[in-house]
């Protein structure tokens, strides 16, 4: 038993140096440490690395799991060498503002500028509020307008033209990040845009997408009903209640395509066995996923199982387990379409980041 002098006798110093390595490790930095060497020769420098330095495991603590409206991404659908390989790509560390500038992809030559139709006759700041848009802004891109005359129905007026100084860029989380310099999605003949507006913007590559799905699905379905679109990101980004998400211009709600006849009105349906347009909802997610650009589905268990009984029809089972965490199967974990609650009557779409964008975060924090 050692006696109180001893107790508070000072560390070997090849003990201290062992401890100190140790903390510098912890800390992720690299230290210098002094190595005695045998029968009293000179000491000599040894590096220590974190990476390398035989540490137990809880030296490190694990990272925290992300919280959202909607579960984070899955890891096999993500957009990183990381992803492909099943690992969780690190968000980055400290304010997405803090991060110098990357580039984003540009617009194609038909999104370069983007037109909306006035849907009843208002005044220029009353179509600015229902758009999401400074009215000195619609003034500006729109130098024709009387600012003080009301825009007749039926007027397109310019709501976007593409900066390529200063293009649209998806900066940090879905759940806590914003949008900047959002992209409108346009009006098209095959999908219904809502006539509040001011959440309908977002990245370049998912605007392109989503025109590219709409446009391929309307080709297939000339005479089908027309796509209804819900929510996106505001103009900025941000928070965009009742949403968690929707805040970085990757995420979108879309309602289901249903049986019946179609009142050409906005509202979501619940869907189930009877209404549920399988083969159309197929369709339209084949769109989707060809753009190359989906992260994660959310769709409904219930739904995705009709939807899985038509996929049979098309894709080899090796691809449908990759796709559909419903019926249960051990890809289940990292399928592209995944379930969340509240996802009955529309399917919640999120999509990559850009291509090169180092300020925006895949997964929500």
């Amino acid at each position: 038993m050692r006696d109180a002098a001893d107790k508070l006798s000072p560390r070997p110093p090849a003990q201290r140096l062992t401890l100190y390595a140790a903390l510098a490790a912890g800390l992720g930095l690299v230290t210098c440490v002094a190595v005695p060497a045998k029968d009293n020769a000179p000491m000599a420098v040894q590096s220590v690395l974190a990476a390398g330095a035989d540490l137990p495991a809880t030296a490190i603590p694990p990272a925290r799991a992300p919280t959202d409206d909607i579960p984070p991404a899955i890891p096999g659908s993500a957009d990183s060498a990381n992803a492909q390989s099943g690992l969780e790509t690190p968000a980055l560390a400290g304010d997405p503002s803090e991060i110098e500038d990357t580039a984003v992809a540009l617009a194609d030559e038909p999104l370069r500028e983007v037109f909306w139709t006035a849907h009843e006759k208002l005044s220029l700041d009353a179509l600015a509020i229902a758009w999401g848009i400074k009215a000195a802004q619609l003034s500006e891109l729109n130098p024709e307008l009387d600012r003080e005359a009301p825009v007749g129905e039926g007027t397109k007026l310019l709501v976007y033209r593409h900066d390529p100084e200063h293009p649209p860029q998806s900066i940090g989380s879905p759940n806590r990040g914003k949008l900047r310099n959002g992209m409108p999605l346009p009006e098209g003949p095959g999908w219904r845009l809502r006539t509040h507006r001011p959440r309908t913007y977002g990245t370049v590559n998912t605007i392109r997408a989503l025109v590219h799905a709409f446009e391929d699905f309307g080709e297939r379905y000339p005479d089908g009903p027309k796509i209804r679109v819900g929510e996106l990101a505001r103009r900025t980004g941000g928070r965009v209640p009742p949403h968690r998400s929707h805040r970085s211009g990757r995420d979108i709600d879309i309602g289901y395509i249903f049986h019946g006849i179609d009142d050409g009105e906005h509202r979501w349906k619940y869907m189930n066995v009877r209404n549920f347009d399988a083969e159309k909802n197929w369709a339209l997610v084949q769109e989707l996923l060809d753009t190359d650009q989906v992260q994660t589905i959310y769709i409904a268990k219930k739904l995705q199982k009709l939807l899985h009984k038509e996929a049979q029809k098309h894709l080899p089972p090796e691809q449908l387990a990759a796709l559909f965490e419903y019926p249960k199967t051990p890809e289940s974990p990292h399928a592209k379409i995944q379930h969340w609650r509240g996802h009955s009557n529309h399917m919640h779409v999120r999509f990559l980041c850009e291509e090169g964008n180092r300020r925006c975060s895949a997964r929500s924090k």
